[in-house]
Order: structure tokens, then sequence, then C-alpha cells
């Protein structure tokens, strides 16, 4: 494990020495808020809104990853009268009956513990099983799928989720092993990425990981259900901020917000009928400055988007 501080993104910095970083300003915790935290990870964001709702706020956290929530229980010891950790993925938050909330925010990266445990098979740097699901308790691994789907399968999701241009490759090369061997471990996918690409398959291994990982986590599909439901989950003039890493991701958060900030249009006279629902707090999104970048390199591709409930909505 490493030992690095854990910085989460986007806390790091404001425009003035001591002062709420963008987002957090964005955000705007107040001291009796509820925060539905649908990434709690390791607990960096969540620690965050607890300190800045101090004393009355209460906020939720959810994570796929039983292992998480038990590290964010410990990360949180001195806040558990104001907590309530709960293991689900975020898909399932219609079902979860928790109350309506000034703030829901999810950071859709990885977390450090994922990243840095080689027994998840996160990583393509170091061995471990070919893994890379978030909730170990459910669903079947890389491995598993590699091993029971069709090339035709595999080329699509390489091409969705890993937007590889070399998807055909890759895929025939995966469907021709996986006939002749078990792909255990990830230093298995790499060596037929190596055996395939030759030189450029250290470049094309971060798109190969995160296909495999957006498949076997349902990612995208997640992601639908939360932007269909946590901005009705919302109190008038809540706020609701995502965390992205990648193209995929944020056009449809993007694409839904702008949709959602939309009024009703009377076809006939082009007026307002009713007024948007939500308004953009980001009319472009947020980027990590540099000094950012060099605390915490994996920030480097993050986004952040968000939006608020208008007060005249119920």
């Amino acid at each position: 494990m490493s030992t690095l501080r854990h910085v989460p993104v986007f806390h790091a910095f404001g425009h003035r020495q001591g002062e709420d970083s963008l987002m957090m300003q964005l955000l705007a915790p107040k001291n009796d808020d509820i925060v539905i935290d649908c990434t709690l990870g390791l607990a960096g964001h969540a620690k965050a809104f607890l300190e800045k709702t101090a004393p009355a706020g209460h906020l939720y956290g959810l994570d796929a990853d039983a292992d998480n929530i038990a590290l964010a229980n410990e990360n949180l010891s001195d806040f558990q009268s104001r907590c309530t950790l709960i293991h689900s993925n975020f898909r399932h938050l219609p079902e979860l009956h928790l109350p309506p909330a000034n703030i829901i925010f999810a950071d859709l990266g990885l977390s450090s513990a994922h990243v840095d445990d080689p027994e998840r098979g996160f990583s393509f740097r170091t061995e471990g099983p070919l893994d890379l699901r978030f909730d170990r308790s459910t669903g079947i691994t890389a491995a598993e799928y590699i091993a029971q789907t069709n090339e035709s399968d595999l080329k699509y999701m390489f091409r969705r989720f890993g937007e590889l241009k070399e998807a055909n490759r890759i895929a025939h090369a995966l469907f021709a092993a996986a006939r002749h061997e078990v792909l255990r471990t990830t230093t298995d996918l790499v060596r037929v990425c190596d055996e395939t690409f030759g030189y450029r398959a250290p470049a094309l291994l971060p798109q190969i990981f995160q296909a495999l990982r957006m498949q076997v986590n349902d990612e995208l599909g997640a992601l639908e259900k939360l932007l269909a439901t946590a901005p009705y989950m919302l109190k008038p003039g809540g706020r609701f901020g995502i965390i992205t890493f990648h193209s995929l991701e944020d056009r449809l958060v993007k694409r839904t917000f702008k949709n959602l900030a939309q009024p009703e249009i009377d076809e006939i006279t082009g007026q307002i009928r009713t007024a948007a629902p939500f308004d953009l707090l980001t009319r472009k999104p947020l980027t990590p400055t540099a000094g950012e970048i060099s605390l915490n390199p994996r920030a480097r591709s993050a986004h952040f988007r968000a939006i608020i409930r208008t007060e005249q909505t119920a």
C-alpha cells in the first residue's frame, strides 16, 4: 500500500491560500446540510463535507466495495454520529430511500485502495488476479468475462469503453489466447498485449484495462441510473456535482446536465412555458490546477460539473 497522503481531487486549491477549492465553493456545504456521497472511497471528500457541515449536518456515504466501507469507517471515526455508511453501488440509490439532500456528489475515479492493491487487478504495473470488480461479492471477474465472451463482443467492448482503434486486434488476440489457456492474472493479459502490439503495448494498456473495468462493473449503466435519479432527490436549492475522468463519462454528464437546465419552450410562441428545473453551476468543467496535478498526478484528467435545483421546484 502506498504511504503517500491521499489528497481528494479538487479539494486542494482555491484562488487564495486558505480559501476553499472552487468545487467546494460551488457545492457550498453549510452547517445543517444533508450530503449523499455516492462514491465514498477512503472518505477524503466525505471528511471535508462533514467538517463543513458541522455541527448539525449528516452524510450518507455509499461504496460498492465493502473494503472501502471498512476503511472509510476508520477514517471517519470522529464523525460517527453524523454519518451513515452503506455498502451499495450508486445504481441502487432509488432503493435506499434516503432523505432529500442538499448536496449529492460522485467522484468516478478509481479509489487509491484499488489502484495500489495488486490483489484487485486494477493496475497493469503489478501482478495480481485479473479481477477488476469494485464489489467482489457479486458479478464476474475480468478473467471470467474474457473466457466466456465471443470475439465480436470483445471488439465492441474495446471500441466502446476503451475507444481503441486497435479493438479488432486485441479482441482477436485475447479470444485466441483464451481458447488455449486461462488468462488468470494481470501479467497474463499484459503478455498477450505485448505479443500483439510489441513496443506500442505500454501506450495501449491503460485503455485496455479501462475497457475491461468498465465492462465488468457496468460503469456507464450505473452512471445513467445515477443521473436519472439523483437530481430529483435534491431539495430546492440543492447541488449535484460529479467528477469524471474520461470522455465517455464526461460527455454523458455534460449532455444530461444541459438537458436538465433547459426550460420548456412553447412551440407556437417560442416563449418559455416552464422554467428549467435546474441551472448549470459549471458552464465549462472545472479542471485541476498545475499545482494540484503536481501533488496528485492521477487528477490530471479530472473534470468537475455541477447543477443546482432551482428554488421554485418542489
